[in-house]
């Protein structure tokens, strides 16, 4: 975090982490910048004390999501700085808060104040809802405290095992719940998955990914170890998991590279590729890792060329089924326009396809890379920027022959939208590379939905309405994250702040081009 002032007296950097603080002091009105933290949602920044030259002082001012308190007149949030009745989210990018101290108060040729920003993931007790109550809304149990499931999901090739991972459980700690489906009716197997070897709050659940036979996961924690970060594996067997070998993490990182901030896994599950978007100040990177009975080692890391700037490469990641093709998302390349890189192994050895993907239609900081997904042949993909057009939010869809990639369409935006609805905050994609969804948080005051869409030809079309999950409790963010199965008829979309951010995922059928949530009792 960075906190600047206009004319500025004196600063601090600080690492990111769930509590932060600073003291400034600057010539007229406090400008704090706060860069890019991956903070829980639920968030207050408290001031402590500001107080001008001449010693007047206002103690125990507080910033929130509400009006401005009795300690000062203004508190502005500027063009993305995001609010809403019970959240203060500091996730995507740059935000500035101007603080001006009540009139009457004295001059203010120089102020100073020391500012907290702190996490408050267990203010708000969540409600106890089971399973079988919820139908297809997914909830694991054995949470500690408000957890924000959903955070990120995927699903195995036949649909039938999901994992759901919530980083904010037991205090930042992290942890992902498994899920399964046996006769349309989905239950949870086992306890939930907390990796072992943790150094402080890890954030375990940011990130998850599943083979195709659902018998290998992948959990991601990019704030292990002061946030160098790592990732962890897990096995099935039976209905029994359990973590392979310790925690990974990739070698040749350059400062706290936050590693496990995405990560994917081949069909087979024996290639990981794993995102680090912090690697050598946000330039960002990818580590590929492979399995060979049951031990896992490192086969590269991965920086595309021709980023402009700290791409934050690594925000996302996908792989092909056969793990030979991957993906990688920058969306801070180029002052937030975004990109996307392409990576092929031949012979063990990775190397860039083709120049970074930059869909055209874009209008101002769109975020390209925030959100990837990959078919299973690895010749279709799909790139979210859910900052496009003042974040509206879009998708591009591009394709490759040989070795050349090119958009197919023009970027997808789904219809029926509301508000600033941040489409492409998450996106997924079949194994045939027709089907895709695409996840919009913002949407209606941040319920959140999703978008399914289906290709004929080179031509991509809406399919249905959008997708929102029943049974949401307050604004449940849904379509935070997104998975597909490998037919594209089951989706889960995942809503971070259901139930006081207790979070949520939910399940979507499809059958003859009509999406429905739930279980289909005629398949």
């Amino acid at each position: 975090m960075s906190i600047t002032g206009r004319r500025l007296a004196a600063s601090r950097r600080l690492e990111r982490g769930p509590e932060l603080s600073a003291s400034i002091c600057a010539e007229e009105d406090l400008v704090m910048k706060i860069d890019r933290i991956p903070l829980p949602s639920r968030t207050e920044g408290s001031i402590t004390s500001i107080a001008d030259e001449h010693g007047l002082s206002f103690i125990g001012g507080r910033i929130s999501t509400g009006p401005p308190g009795p300690r000062f007149d203004v508190v502005e949030q500027e063009f993305d700085f995001e609010t809403r009745s019970e959240q203060l989210w500091l996730a995507e990018r740059a935000h500035e808060i101007t603080i001006v101290p009540r009139r009457g108060a004295g001059r203010r040729s120089l102020l100073c104040c020391f500012v907290a920003f702190a996490a408050i993931a267990a203010a708000v007790p969540a409600v106890s809802q089971s399973n079988s109550e919820l139908g297809s809304k997914l909830v694991g149990t054995g949470a500690v405290g408000p957890s924000e499931q959903g955070w990120s999901v995927a699903l195995s090739g036949d649909g039938n095992t999901a994992i759901v991972g919530g980083i904010v459980d037991n205090k930042l700690t992290g942890a992902a719940w498994v899920f399964t489906r046996t006769n349309d009716v989905w239950t949870q197997q086992g306890s939930k998955l907390v990796g072992s070897n943790v150094v402080g709050q890890a954030g375990q659940g940011i990130s998850v990914a599943l083979s195709a036979d659902g018998n290998t996961a992948m959990v991601g924690g990019p704030y292990d170890n002061l946030h160098a970060g790592a990732a962890w594996a897990f096995t099935r067997s039976g209905d029994v998991w359990i973590q392979q070998g310790s925690k990974m993490v990739g070698t040749g990182a350059v400062g706290n590279a936050a590693q496990g901030s995405s990560v994917a896994l081949s069909a087979d599950g024996n290639t990981a590729l794993i995102g680090g978007s912090y690697d050598n100040l946000k330039a960002g990177a990818a580590w590929v890792f492979t399995r060979s009975n049951g031990v896992w080692t490192q086969q590269g890391k991965m920086v595309g060329t021709g980023a402009v700037g700290n791409a934050a490469q690594g925000s996302s990641v996908a792989l092909s089924a056969d793990g030979n093709s991957a993906i990688v998302g920058g969306p801070s390349d180029d002052s937030y326009a975004g990109a996307a890189w392409v990576f092929v192994r031949s012979d063990g050895v990775w190397r860039q396809q083709g120049n970074k993907l930059i869909g055209t239609g874009a209008a101002g900081k769109a975020g390209q890379g925030f959100s990837v997904a990959m078919s299973a042949d690895g010749n279709t993909a799909i790139v979210g920027g859910l900052g496009d057009d003042a974040n509206t939010g879009a998708a591009w869809i591009y394709s490759r022959t040989e070795a050349t990639w090119s958009q197919q369409s023009s970027k997808l935006v789904g219809s029926r939208a509301v508000g600033e609805a941040k489409q492409g905050h998450s996106v997924a994609m079949s194994a045939d590379g027709r089907t895709a969804v695409v996840g919009g948080i913002g949407d209606n005051s941040y319920n959140g939905a999703a978008w399914a869409y289906r290709r004929s030809g080179a031509t991509w079309s809406q399919e249905g309405e959008k997708l929102v999950g029943l049974g949401a409790t307050g604004h449940a963010e849904q379509g935070f994250s997104a998975a597909l199965s490998a037919d594209g008829n089951t989706a889960v979309v995942g809503g971070i702040a259901d139930n006081r951010v207790t979070g949520a995922a939910w399940i979507h059928n499809r059958r003859e081009g009509m999406w429905t949530q739930g279980p289909f009792l005629g398949y």
